[in-house]
């Protein structure tokens, strides 16, 4: 199967120098619900790496940005958890006590630095069951807020320069495409099975390294934001 790069390179080579009429059937959705001039050549570049925006597809004078998704469990978003905490500060005003807690959350060793034993590294099922006063602290705080965090997560990214305006799922062949502010109001209203939900999206570690390999070590102290139900989501939003 593609990995999502592939995938990107293969959806700009299916559209980039067509013409409408010369795009199969899946692709023309596409630009069917993003554009209202479908007329002259299409032109389909790769967007800047790091930012929501995969590809953006431009038609005379109009543009439209485009996150392309696929596969199962998607991770919508990932960033250290020291700088996700400036974030909350610097917006939402975090108080110590809640940032304490996603602290001891996201690194699960005793610590709030990730300096704790690897012996006491626990998962976020067992940190569940052993500090539910922590997880509803967080989870009460990221309710108040979803809206802006769910936002920030799938359209604006970390420096807000590259927003996706849809949200494409699949392959050249076959796929949904919605927008992503009608994507936004799905998940600000589903919630999701994880430890701790932002609306349908599971926080949660990016990898807690339980067992202390070196290779994900560096993978620690970052916070991930995952659409694991993304597939079936992306077509309900797209059919309503």
């Amino acid at each position: 199967m593609q990995n999502g790069f592939q995938n990107e390179i293969e959806l700009i080579a299916k559209i980039n120098g067509k013409k409408y009429d010369q795009l199969n059937f899946n692709l023309k959705k596409i630009i069917d619900i993003a554009f209202k001039n479908k007329n002259g050549e299409i032109k389909c570049v790769s967007g800047k790496g790091g930012h929501k925006s995969d590809i953006l597809i431009i038609i005379g004078e109009e543009s439209h940005s485009f996150s392309i998704k696929k596969g199962t469990g998607n991770s919508l978003h990932q960033e250290p958890v020291n700088d996700f905490l400036i974030y909350l500060k610097n917006k939402f005003g975090l108080k110590k006590e809640v940032k304490e807690c996603i602290l001891d959350f996201i690194w699960a060793d005793k610590t709030l630095d990730g300096t704790g034993k690897v012996m006491d590294r626990i998962s976020a099922s067992k940190y569940k069951k052993l500090f539910p006063r922590k997880i509803l602290k967080i989870q009460n705080y990221f309710n108040e807020i979803k809206s802006d965090l769910i936002k920030r997560f799938l359209i604006d990214g970390k420096d807000s320069k590259e927003s996706a305006e849809f949200i494409y799922y699949g392959n050249a062949e076959n796929g949904f495409c919605c927008s992503s502010n009608n994507s936004l109001n799905w998940l600000v209203n589903n919630k999701s099975n994880g430890a701790i939900s932002v609306g349908r999206l599971s926080f949660q570690a990016w990898n807690r390294n339980i067992n202390g390999g070196k290779k994900s070590e560096k993978k620690r102290g970052v916070i991930q934001l995952k659409w694991g139900t993304i597939k079936d989501d992306i077509k309900k939003i797209s059919n309503e």
